[in-house]
């Protein structure tokens, strides 16, 4: 007999992975289904059902711990509700980048110092001593935070925003589609801007 998926909830809820690795086979064919043809054809070139599949199943294990429901069957249209946002995101990239706009860059051409970087963006250029000190305290919090996001997270940000490489060199590097590095980056500013709390602000531009 099948485990029921209010038992797997419960168990994903205290951190089980093989509880949500469970619930994730059982209902990704589900969304498979309704994602199926949602992909226009000049991008299924850049992009496939199978990476949008894959960036949504890191969000639910990110994000399991916060899924609150009166009961079990609202799971298929929350894990939905995931994979259509990632689609989204990474269709509206794919044709900012067709247009030839940058726009959403976080520091094109930056000189490769993750930390340095972002808090330069963050700080303001204002040196006056108070100014510094919560310069100093912005960079800490940066490097906590940056050390806290999963290491495909990471890598997107040092590599496309930072280090100024063009989408289809981080595809290639991190050994992805352009789709799924355009998903893959909206969720690592996302989740940075989150630990980051108040600092959220400053990717107000990003995807």
């Amino acid at each position: 007999m099948s485990t029921s998926d209010e038992a797997l909830l419960r168990r994903a809820h205290a951190q089980d992975r093989e509880a949500v690795g469970m619930l994730l086979e059982r209902h990704g064919p589900h969304v498979r289904s309704i994602l199926s043809t949602s992909i226009p054809n000049r991008w299924r070139s850049l992009l496939t059902i199978d990476d949008v599949l894959q960036q949504t199943y890191t969000d639910a294990f990110l994000a399991i711990g916060r899924f609150r429901a009166e009961d079990a069957s609202a799971f298929p249209a929350w894990l939905t509700k995931l994979a259509k946002r990632n689609l989204v995101d990474a269709i509206r990239m794919l044709r900012a980048d067709k247009r030839g706009g940058d726009r959403h860059r976080v520091l094109p051409g930056g000189d490769g110092d993750t930390i340095a970087a972002l808090n330069d963006l963050f700080g303001g250029t204002s040196r006056t001593p108070s100014r510094e000190a919560a310069s100093a305290e912005s960079k800490n919090a940066l490097a906590k935070a940056m050390d806290r996001l999963p290491s495909a997270y990471r890598d997107v940000i040092r590599l496309y925003d930072l280090e100024g490489r063009s989408v289809e060199d981080v595809a290639q590097t991190l050994e992805r589609s352009v789709g799924a590095v355009y998903m893959l980056r909206a969720r690592a500013h996302e989740r940075l801007a989150d630990l980051m709390g108040s600092a959220s602000a400053y990717f107000t531009d990003a995807p």
